[in-house]
């Protein structure tokens, strides 16, 4: 486990299932080992390009190789294929033979590049491959899987211990806390120009959502600004429960989960309001007066559903925002009249008041809307005014519904688009396995705090992006749609929340306020969701394709052990099927160890077993000369200690035991130990055995 506050990081084999069981095969390592691991793979990978050349170039050699006569370039070329044994060794040695053959032989460039090509293409392959090796970690993507002890969800107390206050402030400061920090991730995320180093947390940075600006009023036609149709639909359709939410279950135990919400500016006529004097002297407001609205009770205290309090103005603050909602029949608080009343919706109220602040240009938005112009005198020119403008109302008022809906893919049944009161009963409709129950467990119980209201809610003005270009009393003119502009602020704030509740579930509540108290997961399917939430990795960590880890060392080994035995098999099938066995003599006698005793044995040096060997051997105690110093330095040739003359004509039968001091030509004289002629000692090969007639070359005189 990699450690981090409050949650771990989980280190080893997993499945991410957006890929498969095969494809989704992930190893995640710490950082430092993942170094390890990836310099590793790029050591092997170029391992293995040694042995993708070495099969290369013994397939290209034995394809040029036959019983025809070639020139010198030619051998060069297949000593070169038999023995250099890396790629860039080759190309440069390729590269250099037409420089040496060019007066020697037909077409030296024309013969050499393309070989030389080859070469260089192995080259620049398996660098690229080795450099390359560690995106191998990008197979898997940035996922990882977090895990905690603490694994749950708060549990508040019961209203019944007589804790009340304790409750409503821990509840309270919950939700407050959530909304903030969800408030801080939209502003920076949600934006075309987002943040990266802020919303490194989620598998789907921003959950997308359609907009339609001419959707129908939610409400009568009468309470919508824009009449029947222009309220504002944000709809983000089906949302997956591992894609998107990063839940890490096979398809056969995911959900979606969609939400619907859409807002119109309300038209708050004489029908729907009215003012109200504080005539009673035993009020601290006595005298004051006030716009109540009738929307519905807000309890059964108050038949009215908000009232504003004119002395506002002038207290000197700016903008005041206040919600209500209603979320079914049981909500204890507000009643919405039946020109609001929508029994299949959250429905939530936002009552707007600009009370001290003035516009440097006109509003005509409909909820922030300032058209009514005043003057007051330049201090900077003098005989000069300028113009700004009030609010037209002391309140204006925005509706919202919010609509919820969930699916299982695995029969396509769906619940209706609806509130929160009675969605569990459409739920368990939808025939749901235990780990679709246990993600919808998830989110229900958070579902109330996603809607609209929960958006706005505690957080007065600083819920408004108008307050944003506020300084002291005075605002910037704003545009035509801001209300638009905030219902799709609060709406991002809702499905950023729902990004954060499977996480919150995992890695356990950041704090437990006096109140609540954390109860952990304990159902099967709730401790498998405990070690199934995918985040982008927070660092410290590496993930790897344990796939393409595989493909690299299967594929590596597999070209290694065939380039160590691919000569000895396809020698062996040749042999055994006398079928071109010369092509296996000829890389046998191409071989430098072959090549260095066919050299010694035509100088007469040595006496040699093995000629069909790997590796041919001397007799013991043999001992071989190399040039001496007073050499032709322009073409040095071997030389046998104590060369003896042989004789002037011998046939291939002739053994290395048949020469004596008595031989014929010897008179006692010692042969120098250079000589510019070669001195053959035919020994039996069963591999190569020609026969030589050499005729004796006089003694070698240094000029």
């Amino acid at each position: 486990m990699q450690e981090y506050a409050g949650f771990q990081i989980y280190t080893g084999v997993w499945v991410n299932w957006s890929r498969g069981r095969l494809v989704g095969s992930t190893l995640t390592i710490s950082t430092s080992h993942g170094g390890l691991l990836s310099a590793f793979l790029a050591i092997f990978i170029s391992l293995t390009g040694i042995a993708f050349w070495r099969i290369t170039s013994f397939t290209l050699h034995q394809m040029r190789a036959n019983k025809a006569f070639h020139d010198g370039l030619h051998h060069q070329q297949q000593l070169i294929f038999r023995n250099t044994g890396t790629a860039s060794g080759a190309f440069w040695q390729i590269l250099q033979l037409p420089t040496f053959w060019r007066n020697n032989a037909k077409s030296p460039w024309l013969r050499t590049l393309p070989v030389a090509l080859l070469a260089l293409i192995n080259v620049i392959v398996f660098a690229i491959a080795a450099i390359f090796s560690s995106e191998v970690t990008k197979a898997t993507g940035k996922g990882v899987l977090v895990q905690s002890p603490n694994c749950g969800s708060l549990k508040y107390d019961s209203l019944d211990n007589g804790y009340t206050g304790v409750l409503q402030a821990a509840i309270n400061t919950v939700i407050l806390n959530e909304t903030t920090e969800a408030a801080a991730y939209t502003r920076n995320c949600y934006g075309d120009d987002a943040n990266g180093l802020r919303c490194n947390r989620y598998v789907q940075r921003k959950i997308q959502w359609k907009t339609n600006v001419n959707a129908s009023c939610p409400f009568d036609d009468e309470l919508c600004f824009f009449g029947k149709t222009g309220a504002m639909e944000m709809d983000t359709g089906p949302i997956d429960s591992h894609r998107v939410l990063g839940i890490n279950f096979p398809k056969v135990n995911r959900i979606t989960y969609r939400k619907v919400a859409t807002c119109s500016p309300i038209k708050a006529s004489r029908k729907y309001r009215s003012v109200w004097n504080d005539t009673n002297p035993d009020d601290v407001a006595y005298g004051d007066t006030y716009d109540r609205f009738f929307f519905g009770p807000l309890s059964p205290s108050f038949n009215w559903t908000y009232q504003y309090n004119r002395h506002a103005i002038a207290e000197k603050y700016p903008y005041t925002l206040k919600s209500i909602f209603w979320v079914g029949p049981t909500n204890e608080t507000w009643q919405p009249i039946p020109a609001l009343n929508r029994t299949n919706s959250d429905i939530s109220l936002f009552f707007l008041a600009s009370n001290s602040l003035s516009y440097g240009a006109p509003v005509s938005d409909p909820f922030f809307s300032a058209n009514i112009p005043y003057s007051y005198p330049d201090v900077v020119k003098n005989n000069t005014n300028l113009t700004k403008y009030e609010s037209d109302d002391y309140v204006n008022v925005l509706g919202c519904i919010d609509q919820h809906q969930y699916c299982n893919p695995n029969n396509n049944k769906c619940t209706p688009l609806m509130g929160t009161a009675n969605i569990l009963d459409e739920v368990f409709k939808l025939d749901l396995n235990d780990r679709q129950l246990a993600v919808v467990g998830r989110i229900a119980p958070q579902q109330l705090r996603l809607t609209t209201y929960y958006s706005v809610n505690g957080r007065g003005p600083s819920a408004l992006r108008a307050s944003e270009t506020v300084f002291e009393l005075s605002q910037i003119g704003l545009p035509n749609n801001q209300w638009m502009i905030e219902a799709s602020s609060w709406f991002a704030i809702a499905v950023a929340k729902l990004q954060e509740i499977p996480i919150r579930w995992a890695t356990g509540p950041p704090n437990v306020p006096a109140g609540s108290t954390l109860d952990r997961a304990s159902f099967p399917a709730e401790i498998q969701m405990c070690k199934s939430q995918i985040i982008l990795s927070p660092g410290g960590t590496m993930s790897f394709s344990v796939l393409g880890i595989a493909v690299i060392l299967i594929v590596g080994i597999f070209l290694m052990l065939l380039s160590l035995w691919l000569d000895s098999i396809t020698g062996y099938v040749r042999w055994k099927l006398q079928s071109n066995d010369y092509k296996r003599i000829q890389w046998g006698l191409d071989g430098m160890f072959q090549l260095h005793r066919l050299a010694y044995e035509a100088a007469g040096q040595g006496t040699w077993a093995g000629g069909a060997d790997a590796i041919p051997v001397t007799q013991r105690g043999d001992l071989m000369g190399v040039p001496e110093f007073h050499a032709d330095s322009r073409h040095p040739t071997l030389y046998m200690r104590e060369q003896r003359e042989y004789p002037a004509q011998f046939s291939d039968q002739t053994t290395p035991g048949q020469f004596s001091d008595q031989s014929p030509g010897y008179g006692g004289q010692k042969l120098p130990f250079f000589s510019t002629t070669p001195v053959y000692s035919p020994v039996h090969n069963p591999v190569y055995a020609p026969t030589y007639a050499p005729t004796h070359a006089p003694p070698y005189q240094p000029t």
